[in-house]
């Protein structure tokens, strides 16, 4: 799934109240998986963040298996989505946005 634009706004901005409310104020900068390892042992939030950066590189950015059912719906002339249907899934994104 992927992350909208407005929720990874609130994740990276910075000194924003979206920052204080989501990140700590002591988290790690940057990759934790590319910084030189040291004697010293990483904290929870670090090692959170090592298996997350991890897990995500395993992620696609798009479900190319969906883009293709629908690729294909669309050229048998089975997919139909009305105009109606598309903006009342645009307002409630935008609706969801607002609740987070």
């Amino acid at each position: 799934m992927k992350i909208s634009d407005f929720e990874s706004g609130k994740a990276s901005a910075s000194g924003s109240a979206a920052e204080a409310k989501i990140l700590p104020k002591d988290r790690p900068k940057g990759s934790v998986l590319s910084r030189p390892h040291t004697a010293r042992e990483l904290s929870p939030l670090e090692k959170g963040m090592a298996v997350a950066e991890a897990a995500l590189r395993d992620v696609p950015d798009t479900r190319d298996d969906l883009v293709a059912d629908i690729e294909e719906r669309i050229r048998k002339g089975e997919y139909n989505v009305s105009g109606e249907q598309i903006a009342e899934m645009m307002l409630r994104r935008r609706k969801a946005d607002k609740i987070r």
